[in-house]
């Protein structure tokens, strides 16, 4: 394979506008975004002097995000989405603007931050699963792998690049402009999702005749009877709940490495350096001819990274396995996108997505306090070992009762060169392969980053 097969594909960007609008409303919102969380952490913790409070701000994003999440399923797949994601992130620019003007003000009141954060956690829950539902509709079948790492790769590095501008700024100016950045940024996302066309969802006359109530119930149901899908909420329920065991990461470093501050940093950006080093090279996957198997084969080496991040004995091998299982996370992000997309009905797109974000949300508060309680147990190594071991398990047991994800294939057909100007329709206005009404089963499941 030539090398430039592994460079990150950038074809999605290039043949469909809308596409490019939306990525680039997402890089902007991630930068306002991830600015905005090291302030609002700051300032609470100025305003209060209690880690609690600041925790408290974090479950009450959480949990509106969850909301959020599961009101905006319900809504995309009964309304136009564009205007749903417009209407969110509307709402969302308010939010930041309100922190604005608290933390600007004489005496900032730390409930106007919760009921901001509130505000803005169910507005980011409705538009996120919105945006995630019309993702798909917006490539062509054999894009969504070059798409789902994409949206990776600049999930990663926001997530690097974001928190450390927000301190910088914070450090010069204090909260108030940080959020008052945010809402520009915020005010500019919305600005670019009002220019693509219109995107209700679509119904196939063929599709499963069962009654659709508009029920969340529903779009579980049929996941849970589907080969692929499945498989994949088995799986992804799993690896939700015994993740990458950051929470342990300062006790590791007091603990056992001996280390301060600079090596707590580097424990916490080792994972995102692995995902980007994936996402820029992802090239290769979007010609992977098994997904199935390779997505078990990333969550199995996964797996293996955390039992060697807890036995590890140094700091530069802790680093390594981190980064190994960055990378293999990212790797099966990217395929579960694709999957996901390729096997589910747009009808059922945005309620689909809403039990994913469901499903991690909680997920991750509920696996927090379990690798908290192993820890307690045992010890912060042991905490890592035994999630480890019990995501490296899942991984080859699924692979063994659910032949139908290990088999799963994606389209690798390409698009007739109609759409000379890329604004996703052919000559005659009907809607190209993976453009609206092209891509009927699709669905985006990438973790999704706020915004």
């Amino acid at each position: 394979m030539p090398a430039r097969d592994y460079l990150l594909d950038i074809e999605p960007l290039r043949t469909s506008k809308d596409f490019r609008s939306i990525f680039i409303a997402r890089v902007v919102s991630l930068f306002g975004l991830g600015m905005a969380s090291v302030a609002l952490a700051a300032q609470v913790y100025a305003l209060t002097d209690s880690i609690f409070q600041v925790a408290v701000t974090s479950m009450i994003m959480s949990i509106t995000v969850l909301i959020g999440s599961l009101w905006g399923g319900v809504m995309a797949d009964r309304m136009d989405r564009k205007r749903i994601i417009v209407y969110a992130r509307g709402a969302a620019a308010f939010a930041f603007a309100g922190l604005a003007w608290n933390a600007l003000s004489p005496d900032p009141k730390v409930w106007v931050i919760f009921l901001c954060v509130a505000w803005d956690g169910v507005a980011t829950g409705v538009s996120v699963t919105a945006l995630m539902a019309v993702a798909p509709t917006l490539v062509r079948p054999d894009q969504l792998p070059a798409a789902g790492a994409l949206i990776s790769l600049t999930g990663e590095i926001g997530s690097i690049a974001a928190p450390l501008l927000g301190g910088v700024l914070l450090a010069l100016s204090g909260p108030g402009p940080v959020f008052a950045f945010a809402a520009a940024t915020t005010a500019v996302t919305t600005f670019l999702i009002s220019r693509i066309r219109p995107l209700p969802p679509v119904r196939d006359d063929d599709e499963d005749d069962e009654e659709d109530t508009g029920s969340p119930l529903v779009a579980f149901k049929y996941a849970w009877r589907n080969k692929v899908l499945g498989g994949l909420l088995t799986l992804g329920g799993v690896t939700a709940l015994f993740t990458m065991p950051v929470v342990v990461f300062p006790a590791m470093v007091d603990k056992k490495f001996g280390g301060g501050e600079v090596m707590l940093g580097l424990l916490y950006t080792a994972s995102a350096v692995g995902s980007v080093i994936v996402s820029a090279t992802s090239g290769w996957l979007t010609r992977a001819a098994r997904p199935g198997r390779l997505l078990l084969g990333a969550a199995f080496v996964g797996g293996l990274s955390m039992i060697g991040f807890g036995l590890s004995g140094n700091i530069a091998v802790a680093v390594v396995m981190l980064a190994i299982g960055g990378a293999a996370g990212t790797v099966y992000e990217i395929l579960e996108y694709a999957l996901v997309q390729h096997n589910t009905p747009d009808r059922l797109r945005g309620r689909i997505v809403s039990v994913i974000t469901t499903q991690d949300t909680s997920g991750d508060i509920v696996g927090d306090a379990e690798v908290a309680l192993i820890a307690k147990w045992f010890s912060p190594s042991g905490a890592a070992v035994v999630n480890g071991v019990i995501c490296a398990f899942a991984a080859v047991a699924i692979a063994v009762a659910v032949p139908g994800l290990r088999k799963a294939t994606l389209p690798k057909e390409a698009w007739d060169d109609d759409d000379d100007d890329g604004d996703g329709t052919a000559p005659d206005g009907s809607p190209a392969p993976g453009e609206g009404g092209g891509l009927t089963t699709a669905v985006e499941s990438v973790r999704p980053v706020s915004g």
